[in-house]
């Protein structure tokens, strides 16, 4: 049974080939637009050609990212983008946007499509929805436990992708709008600042909480899984993904080198990880490690608390320092030598950092100096004894991953079969097969002749056909057939190996090339697809209805007295005291039918299969009192297809009218637009949208989802993974370095929601909304007490009520924000109505 496929990044020429040379099976790389890692090199179209050849003739494949939601403007560069690529030959694209993997199957059906992490798959239902709509793999969510991949990759009908190594998100991918709405920068357009990464203050009822162990709350540790490979194979992974496109080649060169080792020695049947490569893995880069979720939560020990960047090995500790010669005296746990960077934790000061350039063992100048040594070294800075120090780049393993990707030897070595006949009168034969099957043929330029002395012999045409150095092949088998006592000159072997190889590189180049997507045709089809419109199957509402999103029955109560139409509950169940259930629904069944509004049972966003044996009878037990579903994950939509009412949320990213069409044909019979949309987008989605379009007016806007729950690892650092509820003692918020609040809040699964610290307020675009032909507004409450429900929903029902009895002309007076404002002290924003994303 074949090992899972080794997944290298490549987010440059060098990583490719570091990838390449040190046994990646598939690289993945970006475009110069639409992927995850804009401030990566990435790969223009004629050098992602060179790049494919280069791969394929190694037997590498090449998925290409396309993992960013797209907008209406950018489809058509996009749809021809795909084009390329198809013709160029990649094996696969990764995709984020349904409404690109629409455009795929209708217009490049031959591409196969991966669906990104960023699609936050998690679920069978999402699985099995991903499968129709033609994907052929699913790169998993980073939250999933080992027994659920397991689970997913027997029932899912997908091939599955995990990540092994390298960096990861406290949020769920796809789900994160932090960088979005606080800088403009978003994750989903490929532009992410990483506020993640950024120091907070932990804050319980308005008051810091001191006691955690470093300022950055939000920066998980590298996931590091070399030591539990015979698991993931165990559990039938399709494909081990190295994360890393932003890191350097020499990072990629050392991960994969090591990575592929480890799977060739698990294959062999001996596996296990060396004290060496536990070593230069965590040398190469690393926050400290962890296991992530494969193995259940870890708690506050996922977390890299102290440091948010690189921290090395541990080197040792100052054991004496003298400020006026600017000389440290190191102890060392570890060797150092000339050439290395090292880096002093210093208790005074913050970091000082130098590389060695020289140094002392015992008085005298020394190059390297092996653990248990004392070196005195230059430096530089306010240091103490005592004080911390790490080694952050190994120089001698920098320069061995270097040469790797910079020599023009190949480290990789394809065994190829020779056939050589060879007889007197007529040219020499070569025949060359590779071990994919491929063969070519190739003769010398000359007749052989009768030898007068040093006819040709195995061992001569072994020597010289085996002089492949500086190709990516190795001599594996010779088979010759020599007839009598011939002799052909050496540069003739040398050039009838050279065209052999040439033919060879060709042949698997051609092979992997579909037949072309010609442009003119396509040109064609393409204009036709996206100036077709969909056709509407909704009258445009005469009265939009005020939608309002609450988390607990007072909540419910609150919105209902104040004028809500339509109470989406309960959601995550965020201020809820206990787990939402069946009588509670029944009870704001009957609060909303008594105030003439209709109820919608409200699914989360993230619903792991242990969680939809319960939604999936919450679902059939409320059915006789809902009006509807609201579904923020793509499961949902084989779950509750068929419902009169079923409400695409925000979280399913709707960015574009053609994913907004695809939701629609399953069955979705309104959609919330992404929060990441201006005005402007929002007007040319609505104006042509088959089924009625939702907005965000109002609310504390979430801006991530997590497993990790900072207020149980900060709170009860000892109790690991068993919840305690501290979460229930009160109001939770993280202050970042401008001061500002991000209120904090955990559902009953235990998953932790940031949300912005400013309110979103639109209420003075709502007559424009309204002009825009958006059916319905949405105030977002989950997080917010009833005063707080009551007032703004009261606020917007008497702003929707005159913009329809005065005209969608009328403009909203100033007092209506200034009203809202007093709910709001942390200040209110537009959001994205203006801004927009990059």
């Amino acid at each position: 049974m074949p090992g899972p496929e080794l997944l290298a990044p490549a987010g440059d020429w060098q990583s490719l080939v570091a990838a390449v040379q040190n046994g990646a099976d598939a690289v993945y790389l970006g475009a110069t637009a639409f992927n995850a890692r804009q401030s990566a090199a990435n790969f223009e179209p004629r050098v992602l050609a060179r790049a494919v050849d280069y791969a394929h003739v190694r037997d590498v494949k090449v998925y290409v990212t396309a993992n960013v939601l797209v907008a209406d403007r950018e489809l058509e560069t996009a749809a021809r983008l795909l084009r390329v690529l198809y013709n160029v030959g990649v094996d696969a694209v990764i995709v984020q946007d349904l409404g690109l993997v629409r455009l795929i199957r209708d217009l490049v059906p031959g591409l196969e499509v991966h669906a990104s992490t960023q699609t936050t798959a998690h679920n069978l239902p999402t699985l099995e929805l991903f499968k129709k709509l033609g994907v052929r793999r699913v790169v998993l969510a980073r939250e999933l436990s080992l027994k659920e991949i397991v689970h997913l990759r027997k029932h899912g009908g997908l091939e599955v992708e995990v990540f092994v190594h390298g960096a990861l998100c406290v949020s769920y991918s796809g789900q994160c709008l932090m960088s979005s709405l606080v800088g403009g920068r978003s994750g989903n357009r490929g532009r992410c600042a990483q506020p993640c990464s950024l120091p907070y203050t932990f804050y319980r009822d308005g008051t810091p909480i001191p006691g955690a162990p470093g300022p950055y709350l939000l920066r998980p540790r590298d996931l590091n899984l070399s030591a539990h490979l015979p698991e993931l194979v165990r559990a039938g992974v399709d494909a081990l993904k190295i994360e890393g496109r932003m890191r350097r080649p020499e990072y990629v060169a050392t991960v994969v080198r090591i990575y592929r080792r480890l799977l060739d020695r698990l294959a062999a049947g001996n596996f296990a990880v060396t004290e060496e490569e536990e070593r230069e893995l965590a040398q190469v880069f690393n926050r400290g490690y962890t296991t992530g979720y494969y193995f259940g939560r870890s708690g506050w020990a996922l977390m890299a608390y102290s440091r948010p960047n690189n921290r090395g090995l541990a080197l040792g500790r100052i054991r004496r320092y003298l400020p006026k010669r600017r000389e440290a005296e190191i102890v060392l746990d570890a060797p150092l030598n000339t050439g290395d960077t090292i880096e002093v934790w210093a208790s005074v000061g913050g970091r000082v950092a130098t590389v060695v350039r020289e140094m002392w063992v015992d008085g005298r100048p020394a190059k390297a100096a092996p653990p248990g040594a004392a070196v005195t070294l230059p430096l530089a800075g306010r240091v103490r004894p005592g004080d911390r120090v790490f080694k952050t780049e190994d120089a001698a393993l920098e320069r061995r991953a270097r040469e790797t990707f910079t020599s023009p030897r190949e480290q990789k070595n394809i065994p190829l079969t020779f056939k050589v006949s060879v007889r007197e009168g007529v040219p020499l034969k070569l025949e060359v097969t590779d071990p994919g099957g491929f063969s070519v043929t190739a003769e010398s330029a000359v007749p052989a002749v009768r030898a007068e002395r040093r006819p040709l012999t195995a061992d001569t045409l072994k020597a010289q056909l085996g002089r492949l150095g500086n190709t990516p092949f190795g001599l594996g088998k010779l088979d010759c057939r020599i007839e009598g006592e011939v002799m052909l000159p050496l540069r003739e072997l040398n050039e009838v190996r050279r065209r052999a190889l040439e033919r060879l590189e060709a042949v698997k180049i051609t092979a992997r090339r579909p037949p072309a997507l010609e442009a003119s045709d396509f040109e064609r089809r393409l204009r036709g697809y996206l100036q077709k419109r969909p056709v509407r199957i909704f009258s445009r509402p005469e009265r939009p209805r005020l939608t309002v999103a609450v988390g607990n029955l007072a909540g419910v109560t609150a919105a209902v007295e104040a004028g809500a139409d339509v109470v989406y509950f309960p959601g995550e169940g965020l201020g809820a005291a206990r787990t939402i259930g069946f009588e509670q629904l029944v009870e704001a069944g009957d609060v909303c039918r008594r105030g003439g509004a209709s109820l919608v049972l409200w699914l989360p966003r993230i619903l792991h299969d242990r969680d939809l044996v319960r939604w999936d009878q919450l679902l059939a037990e409320s059915d006789r009192f809902i009006s509807g579903v609201l579904a923020g994950n793509p499961g949902v939509f084989l779950m509750a297809g068929g419902r009169p009412e079923l409400v695409a949320d925000f979280p399913l990213n709707i960015f574009n009218r053609l994913t907004l069409s695809l939701l629609a044909e399953l069955g979705a019979t309104r959609v919330t637009l992404s929060l990441e949309l201006t005005l402007e987008q929002v007007r040319e989605l609505a104006a042509n949208a088959p089924v009625p379009v939702e907005v965000l007016v109002h609310g504390a806007l979430p801006v991530m989802v997590s497993e990790y729950c900072v207020v149980g690892s900060l709170l009860d650092p000892e109790d690991g993974d068993r919840c305690t509820v501290r979460c229930r003692t009160g109001r939770f918020a993280l202050r970042d370095r401008l001061g500002l609040r991000f209120p904090v809040g955990v559902d009953s699964a235990c998953r932790m929601h940031v949300f912005n610290a400013k309110d979103l307020c639109a209420v003075e675009q709502v007559p424009a909304l309204i002009r825009c032909g958006v059916a319905a507004f949405r105030v977002e409450g989950r997080l917010r007490d009833a005063a707080y429900l009551r007032g703004v929903v009261e606020i917007y029902r008497e702003v929707i009520d005159r913009c329809l009895s005065r005209g969608p002309d009328w403009r909203v007076p100033p007092r209506y924000k200034e009203r809202l404002r007093d709910f709001s002290p942390q200040g209110l924003t537009s959001g994205h109505y203006f801004r927009g994303v990059l």
